[in-house]
């Protein structure tokens, strides 16, 4: 019989480090996933209550501040926007501005040159704040008022 190297740790240490890491893993999963749904639960109804007080680009201004703030995953929070925003929109009719509105495809670069010109310019065209605020005023006002195609 061949001898067998073992200087090394030992399979028993490996394993109960391994644990180790994956228990860390998992509480930090869990803190991230209350810390976001604290989040949604807290800023969703104050979104909705300061709607009733803004205009269309009110609900812009705070839905591009509610992004800038927010405490959840960053994937979480980018495509949050438009769920932030419909609670704004929600809030009151927005009938005048809907009917105002040329309804140009939601994918197409109006929403960048829309946001270039309010000041608050995309430095990306796949995650911009208020491109996809713009995009979801868009897509309230092309279902009615009643909601956005998420």
């Amino acid at each position: 019989m061949s001898e067998v190297e073992t200087s090394g740790p030992s399979l028993r240490m490996m394993f109960s480090i391994m644990g180790i890491v994956v228990i860390l893993c998992g509480v930090t999963a869990y803190w991230r996933y209350t810390v976001s749904e604290t989040w949604f639960a807290e800023s969703l109804p104050a979104m909705s209550e300061f709607g009733k007080t803004v205009d269309t680009e009110g609900c812009v201004d705070a839905s591009v501040r509610w992004h800038g703030a927010c405490d959840a995953n960053k994937p979480l929070c980018d495509n949050g926007v438009p769920r932030a925003m419909t609670h704004c929109l929600m809030a009151d009719d927005r009938s005048e501005v809907c009917s105002e509105m040329s309804h140009e495809s939601a994918k197409a670069t109006w929403v960048f040159k829309r946001c270039a010109d309010r000041g608050t310019p995309c430095k990306g065209r796949k995650r911009c704040p208020c491109a996809d605020a713009y995009r979801a005023l868009d897509s309230f006002c092309r279902h009615g008022q009643k909601g956005v195609a998420l």
